[in-house]
């Protein structure tokens, strides 16, 4: 066997070895037979990552416990390792590695892909330059994408830079969290707190954002004001003018005397239609999708998280139905217009659209090959499952596929075509206007289906019939209205706001870098970034609404004032700088000194920004909050509160001076404890009986949890 081809995980494997004329699988790997390969090969995966850095605990035993006194944490050369239940397959793989002449990297096609698969064949002792790599970049799991792909192997080394970019960003994140989480957890927890303060790159300037905008909504001070209207009627249908100039009033008085400048008082008026225009437009469909754009429609739309967005499409593109979904582009190649024009008819036949799709030219608004990197845009492949395998998608899969693919259709469907007519009206000299249009086509707005809200709000849009000069009677009135706060975050927003972020740095290098690699994190990564947020109890989600928690505002607090952490400005230097050793500018040496030199930084400032904050009234008040939050119960030994311990919940007297020792893990006999239980044991004394406990032979078992002597004990039930 002269070639081994590496997949990213086994659905992966074997979607590739279902493409060639004949497979055996074999035990972590399959063989293959195929033209494509005369000389034998094979497929063989990791799970994702099979290779890991190394943790502090692992560079020296004194790390194993966090102490202020131990950081910085700097490893000479960063290390790798295969975790004990990931060895059998990282072995099986190795063999084949270093037995194969040619290795063909397979895994996903972008950064995280070439970090995985270069990890494995670094961790399995080949060198760069050892043997023949080459990197396989394709679209879609189709088998005609995946044999051509094979066709059409790129140089590894053209993709081994964006493994370098990836590997910086690892480690330079492994230097921020592992030096800087314990920094501020155990600082904060010398003023009083509990639990622990995971720090991250992307993640932490995420909850500032959330932090900010939550706080920007407890101090808005709603004001009135009011705004000057002509109110018309339209066959029963109200329509309005408002001025032209857009003056609001913060008193009545204010705008009484505006109206007696001008000669007018409330009430019906003679109004003079000075200017009719009229203008026929026209808007194009939407674009196509990115994964963040798909994935705020579907938060929108569907209340779906990004995980769960992400999830469903992954799902679709390993069905064959969509192509890869961690993009970021909004475009498509001539090669992608060319089969969907083939497919159209079929993608019609299938969602029962009866419409004429006749614009069939190719426009730069979907089809772009110079802007087309990595990945094109998510549309439907030529593989087009049937309407029963349709229906039967799980709903958020099946909304998900319906409206790529109806949104890839709208590309060849007619503009949306409108009248829009501007009214310039007269109230003796004062001057309003008002803005309508008329539908003359659906065009594409047929096929994406809109929702039935929107409809009838362009439809209250609608003016009379007038004409320029003629005189009118009008109602002119002063409206009364309210200034009102930013919206919360939901999931969804919050996606398109890390896309955006940026726009408020002071920098026009800082915004413009931000704006190129579009905000922070990645298509494939802000998912997870929000669920590591919710993990860590920084945020939580109410009613489709995020929320930070008393644990995420005390860390707010402390960040609040700080440049880097608190806004998007680290990111942007940091991308401008990992992107630049994606290009070969910058070095990995260079860029890692650099976070070196800011971690010592933190360690020295960090303590003194707390003790200056700890003393503030704002602090005391956040402390808290935090305490009645995060307080689960009465310690059953002292009677001080029991709170969350990271690891486990403790008496919040465990090992003070005076101390007590009380504590209950998170998690028994393989059991994940939850509040409920946790409050009924501290409360009560004794749980009700707890199903899914796994004995330590492997076996199943159910009991009571109680409390006796001070200790938590099972009780089983009787038989």
């Amino acid at each position: 066997m002269t070639t081994i081809i590496l997949a990213e995980k086994p659905s992966q494997a074997k979607e590739y070895a279902q493409a060639m004329a004949k497979q055996t699988k074999k035990n972590g790997y399959f063989e293959i037979e195929d033209e494509l390969f005369p000389e034998g090969a094979a497929v063989t995966y990791g799970f994702g990552h099979l290779v890991d850095l190394l943790l502090p605990k692992d560079y020296a035993a004194h790390h194993a416990k966090w102490s202020l006194e131990n950081l910085p944490i700097f490893p000479e050369t960063m290390q790798y390792n295969v975790s004990k239940d990931k060895m059998p397959q990282f072995n099986i793989v190795k063999k084949l590695l270093q037995d194969a002449n040619r290795i063909i990297i397979a895994t996903d096609c972008d950064r995280e892909g070439e970090l995985i698969a270069w990890l494995i064949i670094q961790q399995a002792g080949i060198k760069k330059g050892d043997k023949q790599v080459q990197r396989l970049w394709i679209n879609s799991l189709e088998k005609e994408a995946i044999r051509k792909g094979f066709v059409n192997l790129k140089d590894a080394n053209d993709t081994y830079p964006k493994f370098m970019e990836a590997q910086t960003r690892q480690m330079s994140d492994w230097l921020v969290g592992m030096n800087l989480s314990p920094l501020y957890t155990l600082s904060l927890q010398e003023k009083g707190t509990q639990g622990t303060f995971p720090i991250g790159r992307v993640q932490t300037p995420t909850l500032m954002m959330v932090y900010r905008r939550q706080k920007e909504i407890k101090q808005f001070q709603s004001k009135d004001y009011f705004e000057l209207e002509l109110q018309g009627n339209n066959n029963g249908r109200p329509w309005k003018a408002t001025l032209k100039e857009n003056q609001k009033f913060d008193t009545k008085q204010n705008y009484t005397a505006f109206l007696q400048s001008k000669q007018l008082q409330e009430g019906s008026q003679e109004v003079c239609v000075a200017d009719i225009q009229m203008q026929e437009k026209e808007t194009a469909s939407p674009r196509l999708f990115s994964l963040s754009a798909l994935q705020v429609a579907m938060s929108k739309q569907q209340k779906a998280s990004p995980k769960q967005t992400l999830e469903a499409v992954q799902h679709l593109y390993e069905k064959k139905w969509l192509t890869y979904p961690r993009t970021d582009s909004v475009y498509i190649t001539e090669n992608e217009f060319a089969y969907l024009l083939e497919k159209k008819k079929d993608y019609q036949s299938l969602l029962a659209i009866q419409q004429d799709l006749n614009n069939t030219e190719q426009r730069t608004r979907y089809v772009n090959s110079k802007k087309v990197q990595e990945h094109h845009a998510i549309i439907p492949t030529k593989t087009i499952p049937k309407p029963s395998d349709l229906k039967a998608l799980p709903p958020l899969e099946k909304n998900i596929y319906e409206l790529v693919t109806r949104t890839t259709l709208a590309m060849f469907a007619d503009p949306f075509r409108y009248e829009e007519t501007i009214i310039d009206l007269l109230a003796k000299e004062l001057a309003f206007v008002t803005k309508g249009k008329v539908e003359r086509s659906p065009g594409w707005k047929s096929i994406l289906k809109e929702p039935a809200e929107k409809q009838k709000e362009e439809q209250e849009a609608m003016l009379p019939a007038l004409e320029k000069g003629t005189l009118i009677s009008m109602e002119l009135q002063a409206a009364a209205k309210k200034t009102h706060p930013p919206k919360p975050f939901t999931e969804g927003t919050l996606i398109q706001a890390m896309k955006q972020a940026g726009k408020e740095l002071d920098t026009d290098q800082a915004q413009a870098i931000l704006k190129e690699v579009e905000g922070i994190g990645t298509e494939a990564t802000r998912a997870d970034v929000i669920e590591r947020l919710k993990a860590q109890a920084y945020i939580v989600v109410a009613k489709n609404q995020l929320e930070v928690t008393a644990k995420g505002q005390q860390l707010g607090r402390v960040l609040e004032d700080d440049k880097l952490f608190s806004s998007a400005e680290m990111t942007a230097a940091w991308e401008k700088d990992l992107r630049s050793i994606g290009e070969e500018v910058l070095t990995q040496e260079v860029f890692l000194k650099r976070i070196r030199h800011l971690v010592k930084q933190y360690i020295k400032q960090v303590p003194e920004t707390l003790q200056k904050i700890s003393q503030s009234d704002e602090w005391k008040d956040v402390q808290q909050q935090v305490q009645a939050a995060s307080s689960i119960g009465n310690c059953p030994v002292c009677g001080r509160s029991i709170v969350d311990k990271g690891a486990f919940y403790g008496c919040e007297g465990y090992l003070d001076n005076p101390s007590c020792s009380f504590s209950i893990s998170k998690k028994i006999r393989g059991k994940a404890l939850g509040k409920r239980d946790l409050t009924a044991l501290l409360s009560k004394g004794s749980t009700n009986v707890i199903k899914g406990f796994t004995s330590k032979a492997g076996k199943s078992f159910d009991a009571q949890l109680k409390i006796e002597d001070g200790k938590v004990q099972f009780v089983f039930p009787k038989r």
